[in-house]
């Protein structure tokens, strides 16, 4: 009887692993692989309508004119870096986190990025360095699901190459769940290009925690990091722990 609980119960981890896996990777890519059969000049014209109305940097809704298809507007992006920080990939002491429409936790932080966030919930503008790379990926691996997120403010997230083809928008049926950006891994590195490992941890009902790792590709574009893939990520599983690990109660203000 003992096994067949114990086979029931793993049986039920593997298939919260695997909802949480399809969740995450799943809404990291359909809007990469959705819709690319649409007109550019259809794209075009509903980016242009989410972000007239999206609000500018000083909280006044921004005017068509000003506003480009990325939900950026022409803001420039000019993170400070300090010159021994510039291939640092050390957690920021000022993290803390934001939680999707979905249930994803993920870290933000005031001095590595996003240091600059338009609309309610899609954040630009990080630190040229690895930390900064880090934390682009931890957003855009989780972000692309949250049902506030618009259409224009989503596709500031990808590279230009990348945000040609994107026309598509969040799926308000996502199903909660239960997990958070717990760490991350520099993967590869240079000024130019990054890849970093983000390990997710999912928690299932009897409480018991699930981790798994998605690399996910930047390019360094505009001075700002930005998703590169138009392909599906690959979850592996979690085998070890991250070389960087964010507290679940938040960085140094609660250490």
């Amino acid at each position: 009887m003992s096994r067949v609980l114990e086979g029931q119960k793993r049986n039920f981890l593997f298939i919260v692993m695997l909802g949480v896996i399809l969740i995450l990777a799943v809404l990291l890519v359909w809007n990469l692989m959705g819709n690319k059969g649409e007109t550019k000049n259809s794209a075009e014209g509903a980016a242009a309508a989410s972000s007239s109305s999206a609000p500018s940097a000083g909280g006044q809704p921004s005017s068509a004119s000003s506003s480009s298809a990325t939900g950026r507007g022409d803001h420039k992006c000019d993170v400070p870096v300090a010159p021994d920080k510039a291939f640092s990939a050390e957690l920021p002491s000022d993290y803390r986190f934001e939680t999707t429409t979905h249930g994803v936790i993920y870290p933000i932080s005031a001095q590595y990025g996003p240091t600059y966030k338009p609309g309610m919930v899609v954040g630009y503008c990080f630190a040229h360095n690895p930390t900064g790379a880090a934390l682009a990926a931890s957003q855009g691996s989780t972000i692309v699901g949250d049902t506030r997120a618009t259409e224009a403010e989503l596709r500031g997230l990808y590279s230009s190459r990348i945000a040609a083809d994107l026309h598509s928008a969040p799926n308000s049926n996502t199903e909660r769940v239960h997990a958070r950006i717990a760490g991350y891994d520099i993967e590869n590195y240079s000024p130019e290009k990054a890849t970093i490992g983000i390990v997710v941890i999912a928690k299932d009902s009897d409480g018991k925690n699930t981790g798994f790792k998605v690399s996910i590709p930047l390019i360094w574009e505009d001075n700002d990091w930005k998703i590169d893939t138009d392909k599906k990520p690959e979850p592996s599983p979690l085998t070890k722990e991250p070389t960087y690990i964010f507290k679940a109660q938040g960085g140094s203000q609660n250490s």
